[in-house]
């Protein structure tokens, strides 16, 4: 009984004709294997006529479509596959679009190349949607046990010798001619790069005690201990003082005291033994800088206090920074308290001591009643 298997796709229809072997395995089989191959017809649209043959033109067929599908779709043909393709059946490249089906008689059959005076049985002009039609039915078939079994498909892959460069062999090692180049630029930077000295680390070199400034001399006879002068002179009256006194007009910037009083003139006199200091700042443009300094000072701090209940005078003096260094009453015994923890407040409050030789501004500021400040030279 002769056996029938197609396999169909829109555009490609593949009809396979033969027997059985004959073993009573097959006989019993509800669809027994087809293993004798008698005729093989190939239907591709646009075509009258199938393309037809025996069990050579079926081998050749799948062959040469296998290879040339996988050819087309890795874009590497090898130069060996020459040797391997079809006799029969051939494939060939038209353009992107078009691929050339050809049939060879059965006594061309030792040719590999078409020759012009060798008889076609078939040629015909193939699309990528029909090409791959037929690739998809010969898939079926292969995947079909129960026809042809023993003819199987043999694919190797393509081996990269045969791949071509896409790039030329200058673009392709210009990379890394760049990284070593590189790499040598950056190993000779390293190597001039001189060595850094380790030292060990030494121990604090103590400083002078600027705080032994605001001690009271030892008594030339004594143990030692400090005395303060209960009587100092009315030229001792520096910012930087060595014997504080207790007095109203001797309060320093370093004195616990919450009013110390600096002013410019007592800089001037210039005691036996402190070094004569700088002398008042005179220029112009730079008093009125500091005055604009001393009133945005006192404006930031005066808004958070409450109004003074008299008139308060005071001579207030200011370094070329802006810092108030000290300040004085000049109220007739009235000290308002409002304005006095005011500049309190605003006074500079250094860590060690500032430069004897420091030159000041004296400024004339007078808290009104009304809450306003009025800061004027001196």
């Amino acid at each position: 009984m002769t056996i029938r298997r197609q396999y169909s796709l829109p555009n490609c229809t593949l009809v396979l004709e033969g027997l059985s072997d004959g073993s009573a395995a097959s006989q019993l089989e509800i669809r027994p294997v087809l293993s004798i191959l008698m005729s093989a017809e190939c239907y591709l649209s646009g075509m009258a006529e199938p393309l037809t043959g025996g069990r050579d033109f079926f081998e050749s067929l799948v062959r040469a479509v296998s290879t040339y599908a996988q050819e087309f779709m890795s874009g590497v043909r090898a130069a060996d596959r020459q040797v391997l393709a079809p006799a029969l059946v051939q494939l060939h490249k038209v353009n992107g679009n078009l691929h050339r089906l050809t049939v060879l008689p059965p006594e061309a059959a030792s040719d590999t190349q078409i020759a012009e005076k060798t008889p076609l049985l078939a040629e015909l002009n193939l699309t990528t949607v029909q090409l791959f039609d037929l690739v998809e039915a010969i898939d079926q078939f292969f995947a079909d046990t129960q026809t042809l079994p023993e003819l199987s498909l043999r694919l190797e892959p393509v081996s990269k010798r045969h791949v071509k460069a896409v790039e030329p062999v200058a673009k392709r090692v210009l990379p890394a001619a760049v990284g070593v180049s590189s790499l040598a630029l950056a190993a000779m930077a390293f190597f001039l790069v001189p060595v850094p000295e380790v030292q060990r680390p030494r121990d604090p070199v103590p400083g002078p005690n600027t705080a032994g400034q605001n001690l009271g001399t030892p008594t030339p006879g004594g143990s030692g201990s400090p005395s303060p002068d209960p009587t100092p002179a009315e030229g001792d009256l520096l910012p930087s003082s060595p014997s504080p006194s207790p007095a109203a007009d001797n309060l320093l910037p370093s004195s616990p005291s919450p009013s110390p009083t600096p002013l410019s003139e007592a800089v001037e006199s210039g005691v036996g033994g402190t070094p004569e200091a700088a002398g008042p700042i005179t220029d112009p443009a730079e008093i009125d800088l500091l005055r604009g300094k001393l009133s945005e000072q006192i404006d930031g701090v005066l808004k958070d206090k409450p109004a003074v209940e008299n008139e308060s005078i005071y001579r207030v003096s200011v370094a070329k920074d802006g810092a108030i260094v000290g300040y004085k009453s000049e109220n007739a015994g009235t000290v308002d308290r409002t304005s006095d923890e005011l500049l309190a407040e605003l006074l500079y409050k250094p860590v060690g001591s500032r430069s004897p030789e420091e030159s000041l501004a004296d400024f004339r500021v007078v808290f009104t009643p009304g809450g306003s400040v009025q800061v004027a030279p001196w």
